[in-house]
């Protein structure tokens, strides 16, 4: 009768011919050539860097086929335009978010700026490089900001698309042409506090006037605006046309909208003045109660920013390549002194806002960058949408299977095992 020892020998060579036949069968699958249909990968938006990697490590394959729900991100985008141009076929197909951000620098001297998000698909958080600034509601939203660091992104469910903040650059002065009295005075210390550089002429009698030294000439390489408060600026009158029409801006209110050659590119003309209200004991001042002159014959292209129940308050038309605004308004002074605790920060931020928008945008050209519109970005990058061959699935992987490496080692260490208890190396 065999021995123990005996019958583990043909258990020990069934387990050599095992390990001989996995080491084989691993060496002919790595060799062994795929058909055309096998060499495509196809993977998803959440297995992308599954996908590429494959594509990456496998320069064989012959295409990647993309199931995509969100935009894939810088970097994959990259890794994608990378395998086409080595000659790999990257198809793409699915519904993406076509989320874009856009950030507008204000145009007053403070690091303001307006975030715009479009085409949201649920709420949008926005941050910057310092941390999360808000959520915004689905669809197109603005944002005002202070001041912002690096770059700003906008994410949904979906996707993100981040845009450049474009640099500030100084403000030129501004011209403030007015009498001595309150009005010039306040309207002055509106536009200092806000970080405007302001300069004035100021007649202060006959044939006296208080001026900057070296006012004139007006021109744009000097001056963002202009403000004409009242007659004194017909001195001025046909400079500052010009200096409209080259593509600096003019706020003109009061007496100055009756210069005739203001008048000729105003957006408007004035009616009769109506006194401001009354004020009774421990009252304040809104910009509605103060004297107004409504605003009458608005050109047909001008446009009315602002409306009161006595007619128009605030018109803007465009003159050649710069902008006047009209302000029916006068004595706004009085807002500020007699508003309350708002009406200094009020009249302040209301007077940088107008010239703000007269003003021609001096923010550094910077473009938003591709990855502001990221589906704007993939197409550029890969083409349209296409229809896949077997779109949804996930990353094939022709990868050697684990059990190939599990099987030869645990046979060897088997046949090793008996060998040694049969008393033999």
């Amino acid at each position: 009768m065999p021995s123990r020892a005996e019958l583990r020998k043909p258990l020990e060579t069934a387990l050599r011919v095992a390990i001989v036949a996995s080491l084989a069968f691993a060496l002919w699958k790595s060799i062994a050539p795929v058909n055309a249909g096998d060499r495509t990968i196809r993977s998803t938006s959440q297995a992308l860097n599954v996908g590429i990697e494959r594509a990456l490590t496998h320069p064989g394959d012959a295409a990647i086929e993309l199931a995509m729900t969100t935009t894939p991100s810088p970097l994959q985008r990259d890794q994608l335009v990378a395998l086409r141009r080595t000659g790999m076929s990257v198809r793409w197909s699915g519904e993406v978010s076509p989320l874009a951000v856009e950030v507008i620098r204000d145009r007053d001297p403070l690091e303001g700026a307006q975030i715009r998000v479009v085409g949201a698909k649920g709420a949008v958080v926005l941050r910057d490089s310092a941390g999360v600034l808000d959520t915004l509601r689905e669809g197109t939203s603005t944002l005002g900001v202070g001041a912002l660091v690096g770059s700003v992104q906008a994410s949904d469910a979906h996707t993100s698309a981040i845009a450049a903040i474009p640099a500030a650059t100084p403000r030129r002065a501004v011209l403030v042409l007015g009498r001595a009295d309150w009005e010039s005075k306040f309207v002055m210390s509106a536009l200092n506090e806000s970080g405007w550089l302001v300069r004035a002429r100021i007649p202060s009698a006959p044939n006296v006037d208080v001026h900057d030294d070296g006012i004139l000439p007006i021109d744009t390489s000097r001056y963002d605006a202009v403000i004409a408060l009242d007659t004194t600026a017909a001195d001025y009158a046909t400079a500052i046309v010009r200096f409209v029409e080259q593509g600096g801006g003019l706020v003109v209110s009061g007496g100055a909208l009756g210069v005739g050659a203001l008048r000729a590119i105003a957006p408007a003309t004035a009616s009769a003045r109506i006194p401001g209200r009354i004020l009774l004991a421990e009252d304040t001042v809104t910009r509605r109660d103060l004297p107004f002159t409504p605003l009458g014959s608005v050109r047909t292209d001008a446009v009315s920013l602002e409306r009161q129940p006595a007619g128009t308050a605030i018109a803007a038309r465009r003159v050649e390549n710069g902008r006047v605004l009209a302000l029916a308004y006068d004595e706004s002074w009085r807002w500020r002194m007699l508003g309350g605790n708002s009406g200094l920060s009020a009249h302040r931020d209301w007077w940088s806002h107008l010239v703000a928008s007269v003003s021609a945008e001096r923010a550094d050209p910077v473009a938003a960058g591709i990855s502001a519109v990221p589906r704007v970005a993939l197409v550029n990058a890969l083409g349209p949408s296409s229809a896949l061959t077997s779109a949804g699935q996930n990353p094939i992987d022709n990868r050697l299977p684990l059990w190939l490496l599990v099987l030869p080692i645990a046979a060897a260490l088997v046949e090793i095992a008996s060998r040694r208890f049969r008393g033999e190396r």
